[in-house]
């Protein structure tokens, strides 16, 4: 089974020296701001597990990954915490924080996934005829527990999910569009957008880390078509995916790929750093909703939306270049490479009150990922 990691800091293997009964693990964040509910890595020389506590004795959630676990660390800026396994003492269930699953004929096809943060889907087979992409849809969620099959239920139950009840709204709209940090490749000056995808694979599901593959057999650039695979990581905590993108098929001289951000009618709020766009714009792009609210008899135009936020993060991003109304951050790329990039989006009601809050975080979240916490066991 494939494993693959989100700014997850890999455990380094040291000489026991605590009693045969615990384990001692030390996070260190050597960047001058807090990192707290970061997904880190450590594999133990332990027979056992246990009972995993941060120095406080309170108890911290953990999910085992092969020889490893995975857990939320808390680290304030340039400091050091300490976490104790306790291996005669038994841990207590976790809560999830993540999941994917496919909709089938519930849906269409829709494949969907999400984390306490929020919630995306991507496009199957059976949309073919709608001319969906390869794009991501984003669904904004009020609380972190898992919502996303709640809102299908309800919109089974004559509820429609571009209808806040409560549990969030789907009131972004992708089109034949990248979406919420869809992937392009970029040939001739114009970006290639792909249709939806053939065959699923969830690699990994677990409560705090979830992973899953999409493959595509038809991806139109030019007048040459490759297969795509994507395979995305999803962390509690986190406000991105990871991405790890390979296209396949004839080599295409000067070909470019990017991780992009559909713009909509709102292209002026976007903000570019040195590895990441960020985008902030009303969360009514999805116009269909104000005909949607008025079929069950409500106003939209009365309603606050808020505003929703779109990040994607390249770590070795070239440039950033808008086509039309889509930005990409982009890089050269060779048909057969990996690429790899994080997407994600949040909302305005829930952990950023302001666009600015949202573009500060989206830095910190990209310097976090060229800046692994440091984990050794003890």
């Amino acid at each position: 089974m494939k494993k693959s990691f989100l700014y997850i800091a890999a455990g380094l293997m040291l000489a026991a020296c605590s009693p045969k009964n615990e384990v001692n693990i030390e996070v260190a964040n050597n960047l001058d701001f807090d990192r707290n509910g970061e997904l880190v890595s450590v594999e133990l020389n332990s027979p056992k597990l246990g009972k995993l506590v941060d120095a406080e004795g309170n108890e911290v959630a953990y999910q085992a990954i092969g020889n490893a676990i995975a857990f939320q660390a808390n680290v304030g800026a340039n400091a050091t915490s300490a976490y104790k396994m306790l291996v005669d003492e038994p841990a207590s269930e976790v809560e999830p924080l993540t999941t994917a699953f496919f909709l089938g004929n519930r849906r269409k096809d829709d494949f969907c996934w999400e984390n306490d943060k929020a919630a995306y889907r991507m496009y199957g087979p059976a949309l073919a005829n709608e001319n969906p992409s390869n794009g991501v849809d984003l669904w904004l969620k009020h609380n972190p527990t898992l919502t996303a099959d709640a809102m299908y239920k309800q919109e089974e139950g004559g509820k429609p999910y571009h209808i806040d009840w409560g549990l969030g709204i789907d009131s972004y709209k992708v089109g034949h569009a990248v979406g919420c940090g869809g992937v392009a490749l970029v040939y001739n000056e114009q970006a290639w957008v792909g249709g939806p995808y053939a065959e699923w694979e969830i690699l990994q599901e677990g409560p705090l880390q979830t992973i899953f593959q999409l493959r595509y057999d038809s991806i139109l650039v030019g007048e040459t078509i490759l297969k795509e695979t994507i395979t995305i990581t999803v962390n509690a905590g986190a406000q991105v995916n990871k991405a790890e993108v390979k296209f396949e098929g004839e080599d295409i001289e000067g070909l470019k790929i990017g991780g992009g951000i559909f713009l909509h009618d709102e292209m002026s709020n976007l903000k570019v750093g040195e590895n990441y766009i960020a985008y902030a714009e009303p969360a009514t792009s999805d116009k269909g909703i104000y005909g949607i609210h008025a079929q069950n008899n409500i106003d939209a135009t009365t309603l606050d939306f808020g505003r929703n936020y779109v990040a994607v993060i390249v770590p070795e991003m070239a440039e950033a270049q808008q086509y039309g109304i889509t930005e990409l951050a982009q890089k050269p790329y060779k048909v057969g490479e990996t690429f790899t990039y994080y997407f994600g989006g949040g909302w305005s009601k829930r952990d950023f009150a302001t666009d600015d809050e949202w573009f500060e975080a989206t830095a910190k979240t990209a310097k976090s990922i060229s800046n692994p916490l440091l984990v050794t066991v003890k």
